[in-house]
């Protein structure tokens, strides 16, 4: 009777922990990081006492990339770090691929761009055993946003290109937009003012573009913003993505 009873607690503390989580990516889904990183700091204190690692281990990845959304570098690095080596403690490879690409988002940030690089790379290599499409995307995007950065425009434009492919075939409206950023600037690298004006003004005009955006992407935006101005605009999706895709040619 006593281990029944005991078996009962456990469950109802697993339940409890799992709902923890569940509202924690419920509020990062939305980018409300102040109540995201509420219940994942709770989450994480009793999956830790409970000895849930597999909690664990998720927890911290997604502390990490609240950590990203506020902009808190120094918050994100431990919390990604952890969640990679105990990834690959576990071999768990889709949270090894979720965690490199997160790093490579925090090396951005930092002005790591060849470090970032590398990382993006692994996820690339990784997505295909993981199943999960956009990891591709994620890792194609990463790879061009870091190429940019080190001066390898011409090298970036397929790679972002091909990221917009994904999330347009996926209907990813948020990861669409930070696509069409990094291609805006990246036409603008190229001297095509035409094409860096016209998908910047829809971008600007957009209320959906800063919501999937880390602080490097903003801030790439900010830069084609001050560079070309907000106007004339692109009509929408389409006419942007036909315009960025000019670029495969330059």
């Amino acid at each position: 009777m006593a281990d029944q009873v005991e078996a009962g607690q456990h469950l109802t503390e697993r339940q409890r922990i799992d709902e923890l989580f569940r509202r924690g990516r419920e509020h990062e889904m939305q980018h409300e990081v102040v109540p995201a990183r509420r219940f994942f700091e709770d989450a994480l204190a009793a999956a830790t006492t409970a000895g849930l690692m597999d909690v664990v281990m998720n927890t911290h990845a997604f502390l990490g990339i609240v950590s990203l959304k506020e902009n808190n570098l120094v918050a994100a690095r431990p919390h990604l770090e952890t969640a990679l080596a105990m990834a690959l403690a576990a071999n768990t490879t889709s949270l090894e691929a979720y965690a490199r690409q997160e790093l490579g988002f925090l090396l951005l940030g930092e002005g790591q761009p060849a470090a970032a690089r590398l990382e993006f790379l692994r996820v690339v290599a990784l997505a295909p055993s993981v199943g999960i499409v956009n990891l591709t995307g994620n890792g194609l995007s990463g790879m061009g946003v870091s190429l940019l950065a080190l001066g390898r425009t011409i090298e970036a434009v397929p790679l972002l290109l091909g990221a917009l492919g994904i999330r347009t075939e996926i209907g990813d409206l948020e990861q669409q937009h930070v696509d069409l950023v990094h291609l805006a600037h990246a036409a603008l690298l190229l001297g095509n003012q035409t094409v860096a004006t016209a998908v910047t003004g829809f971008l600007v005009c957009s209320q959906e573009t800063s919501k999937g955006m880390y602080a490097h992407d903003r801030r790439t935006l900010a830069t084609v913003v001050s560079a070309v101005g907000t106007s004339p605009a692109a009509a929408g999706f389409d006419e942007a993505r036909s315009l960025v895709a000019s670029l495969a040619a330059t």
